[in-house]
């Protein structure tokens, strides 16, 4: 059994899969970990990992990817705003998968206040440590400088060093999910999984693909990172709204009507 090898079968001891990912990433940040830790060596790390339950949240909240900020790719964010206005919804049901710290839920709520919709967004993620940080609801007023002007009235300053978002049209509820080994929470208008599943083996992304594929209504949207690419959304019964931002269509409605139009991003 090769090192790799070792820290996935003590991680799986723990009760935690990071098999869906790709190694070369994890193997870096396992390196980083050790020297940021001190461990002069794979052998104690993984003996204490087996023992100390604190040691093993902080390495799997370092190990997982958490790279995420308010209104990331903001074009992209433009024409999601603009499909949803193009559809006159009055409520909107929204799954944010793979949530981290919570900036895509908190962009998602933002834009829906914006635009005057009531909705209820499940924000989930598998690491514990992320959800904590987001069910605080508080972010560094640096964050703040990533969110357009016209959108920062939707957010209050607290304290010398924090803001956080003042959402009054609807609540947005965190709990663990893991999107590879768990069925999808239910289904939704909109869900959200942004810049996630491009860690991931093929195997593994394919079941995530299937599972927020699934997640999703006939007549709502499935928006992905702006890297990600989805080839299987025909199968899936989708078709492209605007770049990284699918339509799953209804059949109700005739192909020619069913697709929202988008303004240029």
């Amino acid at each position: 059994m090769d090192e790799w090898d070792r820290v996935l079968e003590a991680l799986r001891r723990a009760g935690l899969d990071l098999s869906a990912y790709k190694e070369p990433q994890l193997e870096r940040r396992l390196e980083s970990f050790l020297q940021r830790e001190s461990f002069p060596s794979l052998a104690p790390f993984l003996e204490a990992l087996d023992t100390n339950r604190d040691l093993f949240r902080r390495f799997y909240s370092y190990l997982t990817i958490h790279v995420t900020e308010f209104f990331r790719d903001v074009p992209y964010w433009a024409a999601f705003r603009s499909a949803l206005e193009a559809q006159g919804r009055r409520h909107v049901s929204l799954w944010s998968a793979g949530c981290s710290w919570g900036a895509e839920p908190v962009t998602a709520a933002v834009i829906l206040e914006d635009l005057g919709l009531s909705y209820d967004i499940l924000a989930t993620d598998t690491d514990e440590l992320m959800l904590d940080a987001a069910r605080t609801g508080r972010f560094s007023r640096a964050e703040l400088e990533k969110v357009p002007p016209p959108y920062r009235r939707h957010f209050r300053v607290v304290g010398a060093e924090a803001v956080e978002a003042v959402l009054e049209r609807g609540r947005i509820a965190f709990r663990r999910h893991d999107l590879v080994a768990e069925p999808p929470p239910g289904q939704f208008d909109v869900v959200i999984c942004r810049n996630l599943i491009i860690y991931f083996r093929p195997p593994a992304r394919a079941v995530a693909l299937e599972r927020l594929a699934q997640a999703v209504k006939p007549g709502g949207f499935l928006f992905l990172g702006a890297t990600e690419t989805f080839l299987e959304a025909q199968h899936w019964g989708f078709q492209v709204a605007a770049p990284a931002l699918f339509y799953k269509k209804s059949a109700e409605t005739s192909e020619q009507s069913q697709t929202p139009r988008v303004e240029s991003w």
